[in-house]
């Protein structure tokens, strides 16, 4: 992902949190996650990844990286794709697919959240 697409991917995003009432901040040159937000109730420490393709892998390094940090954080990891001139998936780690050593993101996959479901606007499906 560019620099500047995935800088831009994570300020659309930061608008969308601040607009569903959340408090965010964006953490500069990604050390850990991309965004953290909350709003009292929920905690979401977000890595964000922006691709004009169908799919791409996301790596076992941030993988690890995004669990480990949500767990100390006491926060939700989610990962959010933006499909540009698609639109938004969002997936908990758990649901990734293995491939290899990285995890596959399509946006074929059908099992993925809305924005409305990541932020407890909508219910999850049982299941998940």
């Amino acid at each position: 992902m560019g620099y500047r697409r995935g800088a831009s991917a994570e300020r659309e995003l930061i608008k969308m949190l601040e607009d569903a009432g959340f408090a965010v901040v964006r953490s500069a040159g990604s050390k850990k996650v991309d965004i953290v937000a909350g709003n009292g109730g929920l905690y979401l420490c977000i890595e964000v990844k922006s691709t004009h393709s169908d799919r791409l892998y996301f790596s076992e390094g941030d993988y690890e990286k995004l669990v480990s940090f949500a767990r100390q954080f006491g926060g939700r990891p989610v990962v959010a794709v933006k499909f540009v001139n698609k639109g938004w998936r969002f997936f908990f780690p758990e649901q990734l697919e293995k491939s290899g050593r990285n995890y596959k993101i399509s946006f074929r996959t059908r099992r993925y959240l809305t924005f409305e479901e990541v932020i407890g606007r909508q219910r999850l499906l049982e299941g998940w």
